[in-house]
């Protein structure tokens, strides 16, 4: 006696169903590690501009204390360029200098005490 067991396409939407959990999965991963990339290369162009800031900060500040800071000028590393400019003012001697680094650029502000050349004021990100 023959059996016949009744399926009437049980396997094939089983199967896209599968499917489709799988690709949904997989889309997932790699929205996610698009995301995650994003992230980490913003936080290291992040990095490279502390970094140069804090070079270009150095640099500024042996120069004043040598006094041989011209009024303006560029300085270039290898991660990128930092431009600056002078301006003697009644608080004090201050310096604008702007980063960049690739597309990213940030504008500081430092502000020296002319009488000790020391710093008394500091500013990050302003406008140009």
């Amino acid at each position: 006696m023959k059996v016949h067991h009744k399926q009437d396409g049980f396997i094939l939407p089983l199967t896209m169903i599968f499917s489709l959990m799988a690709l949904a999965l997989v889309l997932h991963a790699i929205l996610l590690l698009n995301s995650n990339r994003s992230f980490f290369q913003s936080v290291y162009s992040d990095f490279q501009l502390r970094q140069l800031r804090e070079n270009t900060l150095a640099e500024i500040d042996r120069s004043i204390q040598e006094k041989t800071l011209p009024e303006s000028g560029s300085i270039v590393y290898d991660i990128g360029t930092a431009t600056f400019k002078k301006y003697e003012t009644v608080n004090g001697l201050e310096v604008k200098f702007t980063v960049n680094v690739g597309k990213n650029a940030e504008t500081d502000k430092i502000v020296y005490d002319q009488s000790n050349k020391e710093m008394i004021g500091w500013q990050e990100r302003i406008d140009p």
